[in-house]
């Protein structure tokens, strides 16, 4: 647990943190935890400040680039859908992300952008990443 994630945790669980992520977390569900906790609560916020936290994003980065070499599918896949097919619905998050994206990260984030579909402004900023 990190302290970011402090409230979205007890918000979720109904719990304190401290309890809430000890012993059997029968509130767990990972496609929620990832969509509510990490983006909604940490990475969208972290992204989208004017003075961003270094450390913390690139705690998320590698927080998510763990989740995209599990090797548990659904692990990877819950990572995808909660935590960078958001960044495709707003161009703002995505510039601000994919600078911070570890390997795997990046690689999955481009093989699914359409470059075609970003304005010209965005495709200038994240030149050095598209194909």
């Amino acid at each position: 647990m990190v302290p970011e994630s402090r409230a979205g945790i007890e918000a979720m669980s109904g719990l304190p943190a401290e309890r809430a992520v000890t012993g059997k977390v029968e509130w767990f569900d990972l496609y929620d935890f990832l969509r509510e906790v990490v983006f909604r609560g940490v990475v969208r916020p972290a992204l989208q400040a004017g003075e961003r936290n270094a450390g913390l994003l690139r705690r998320c980065a590698d927080f998510t680039e763990t989740l995209f070499l599990n090797s548990t599918q659904s692990v990877s896949d819950a990572a995808y859908f909660q935590l960078v097919a958001p960044l495709y619905g707003s161009e703002e998050l995505l510039t601000a992300a994919v600078p911070l994206m570890k390997p795997e990260t990046l690689r999955i984030t481009l093989g699914e952008l359409d470059p075609d579909r970003l304005s010209a402004q965005t495709r200038g900023e994240l030149a050095d990443f598209l194909p």
